[in-house]
């Protein structure tokens, strides 16, 4: 199942759920973007990491949610759309956390995402 929200043009919150429980979540504004990707419902899960960002580690980016509401989330955390896009595409196919992705286990579980070869 596939729930997408445009509240801007700019902004844009995506979300995927498999079968079996797993969902992926993409917020998007403009070029840039972030995902998070979790094992159930109620998980903290895992959010992405941009290995190629140099810039100002306190920088960060502003994401509006379906319902109106507006975060900020750091940077680091935000991929070029085009990969996030990639990743949509990725976990609607294979149900699995795409493996291209940089990932940070939010869970503290100790739980790693194997990066691909």
């Amino acid at each position: 199942m596939v729930h997408m929200s445009a509240p801007d043009d700019k902004f844009r919150e995506v979300w995927v759920e498999a079968p079996e429980g797993q969902s992926l979540c993409a917020l998007i504004n403009g070029d840039v973007g972030w995902l998070m990707y979790l094992r159930e419902s109620g998980d903290a899960g895992f959010s992405s990491r941009n290995p190629d960002y140099d810039g100002d580690p306190k920088a960060t980016v502003e994401y509006c949610l379906s319902n109106g509401q507006r975060d900020e989330y750091p940077r680091l955390w935000a991929l070029p759309v085009s990969t996030v896009e990639r990743a949509v595409e990725f976990f609607r196919a294979k149900h699995a956390p795409p493996p291209f992705i940089t990932w940070h286990n939010d869970s503290g579980d100790g739980t790693n995402i194997p990066p691909m070869d």
